[in-house]
């Protein structure tokens, strides 16, 4: 392990092109990628204080399932507290063939990151950064614990891509953010869901003093789950071109306490850069699939009722899983300096799973065919608790919308899919400080495939659209972020292999503060080359 201290200056600039550097203002000029990967996601913000590095590992090549012990010690010279703590990765694929991969990264069994990787090509070798603010894990990384680091990657002929990583902490110096914390895993690391075991379960007997208590939730999709929003629901699946196993577009994650349903989250789409087509993710891959963001939901209305000192079962489940899916969930509590037992009380629940539907708009006009079926799945409830803290009486109420619809069609020589979700959570907060956090979530995937009429000189092509929009309200204003992203490439499928070019990508960014500045970056990718990459104020309206 090694350990760098230095002093901060200005607030580091934003990596956009990882690899590239083309983060300056204004048109760049048309460059060839070479190996390198365009991702737009914002980098995390830095406090300009001095701040140390501790190397979890230098880069190295993972190969095998074995994942790599870390013996993690907290930076001696800088034993906090901390301000801010980031993580930061780097990995590289060599050139050849081979899958995704998925990464993923714990210390004292609570998760730091996960994510995928890129799919390499004959020629093209990328190489790609990624970061994670883990400031509300730090109180898990003030003493030694025991960690690892797993990619399980396997070489063979075929598959001859080697997978390389290495990764570090950042400590920024400063008062912590958040006042006194426990971080408590649920999991330790991820655990595997399937419909034979749809949940996961771990007894606690937590802190008595509790104030406020989130989790901090991955979901991600692995097998045929990978792409669990192409499910076919039951009594309409039909042999078809696309096969999917009969289950239900949706997934959610719900979160129990004594069999009580405590808060609930709503999986949305990831693509990883070997789905559906890879030609149509080599320079770009789908949105966060490098650094999937985990959930983070609000459980402060039950923080009273595990404050009675007892045991207390707290469960994952996921009740429409099909074939897998890996979930890790951590428990961050903020406790009262001053109480050691803080009393409390549950006044209300009336969470309930989201009310799941499915119609057929249209027949198929072949028998094996399902024509178009739209699927909606809407959920409203709230719960609501208060604790009894040293300042006095907090009463918490988490509030929950959902309003989402898939509507996919299947025919003859047609797939298309539109998915469109949005979903909202408001924790209002009364006594003593009284506010109020409001964040707004807008999900949009569609799929068509083949696209009609030709495009690019490509007769049977595919092009796939996301977008993800978040607006977080609260006492420090109003703030905005999108990512949109449209990707074409050739049409391939497990009879044809897919074609290098041509492809086309563009790919977006808008981050608008809370005092209404607001940056637009953006790049377009035309058979392999940059086209055109610029970063300016946004458009009007935006």
């Amino acid at each position: 392990m090694a350990v760098a201290i230095m002093r901060a200056g200005a607030m580091l600039a934003p990596l956009f092109l990882a690899g590239a550097g083309i983060a300056a203002d204004g048109p760049v000029a048309s460059v060839p990628i070479g190996d390198r990967v365009i991702d737009l996601t914002p980098p995390v913000p830095r406090p300009g204080t001095r701040h140390c590095t501790v190397t979890l590992f230098d880069r190295r090549e993972f190969r095998g399932e074995a994942p790599l012990a870390l013996d993690y010690r907290p930076p001696a010279d800088c034993p906090g507290p901390w301000r801010k703590v980031v993580l930061e990765a780097d990995f590289d694929v060599t050139a050849g063939l081979q899958y995704d991969r998925t990464a993923d990264l714990t210390i004292g069994g609570a998760t730091l990151f996960v994510g995928t990787t890129m799919e390499p090509g004959k020629d093209y070798a990328p190489h790609w950064h990624v970061e994670r603010d883990v400031t509300d894990l730090a109180a898990v990384l003030r003493q030694p614990a025991d960690g690892a680091a797993t990619l399980v990657n396997f070489l063979d002929g075929d598959h001859t891509g080697r997978v390389s990583w290495g990764a570090r902490l950042v400590f920024y110096a400063g008062d912590a953010p958040a006042g006194h914390q426990v971080v408590v895993p649920v999991t330790a690391g991820f655990v595997d869901l399937s419909s034979r075991e749809p949940t996961v379960s771990r007894t606690l007997t937590l802190p008595r003093n509790m104030t406020g208590l989130q989790m901090d939730l991955f979901a991600i999709g692995q097998q045929r789950d990978e792409f669990w929003f192409d499910c076919i629901p039951p009594g309409f699946a039909r042999p078809n071109p696309f096969p999917a196993a009969p289950c239900t577009p949706f997934r959610e994650v719900e979160v129990r306490i004594d069999g009580q349903l405590a808060a609930i989250h709503a999986v949305q789409p990831v693509i990883f850069t070997g789905g559906i087509n890879p030609a149509l993710w080599r320079r770009a891959p789908g949105l966060h699939a490098l650094n999937l963001p985990s959930a983070r939901l609000d459980l402060t209305p039950f923080a009273g009722v595990l404050n009675d000192g007892r045991p207390h079962d707290v469960t994952l489940a996921m009740p429409a899983v099909g074939t897998l899916f890996r979930l890790s969930g951590t428990l961050i509590a903020t406790v009262d300096p001053m109480r050691p037992v803080v009393p409390g009380a549950l006044v209300a629940s009336r969470l309930s799973p989201a009310m799941v539907a499915t119609r057929q708009t249209r027949p198929g006009t072949q028998p094996d065919r399902t024509g178009t079926l739209v699927t909606t799945a809407r959920r409203s409830g709230y719960a609501e608790g208060y604790v009894e803290t040293s300042r006095g009486r907090t009463t918490t109420r988490v509030a929950y919308d959902l309003d989402m619809q898939v509507i996919a069609t299947r025919d003859d020589g047609r797939y298309d899919k539109w998915y469109d979700a949005r979903h909202s959570t408001t924790v209002t907060t009364r006594g003593g400080r009284s506010r109020t956090r409001r964040i707004d979530d807008h999900d949009v995937l569609t799929i068509v495939m083949p696209v009609d009429p030709p495009r690019h000189g490509v007769k049977y092509g595919t092009q796939i659209t996301q977008t993800k929009e978040r607006a977080v309200s609260d006492e420090a204003g109003r703030r905005n972020s999108a990512l949109a992203m449209t990707t074409f490439a050739p049409t391939s499928s497990v009879f044809t292999a897919p074609r290098e070019t041509p492809n086309r990508v563009t790919v977006t960014s808008h981050v608008r503060d809370a005092r209404g500045r607001c940056r637009r970056t953006g790049a377009v990718v035309a058979d392999d080359s940059v086209a055109r990459s610029e970063r300016t104020a946004c458009p009007s309206g935006r």
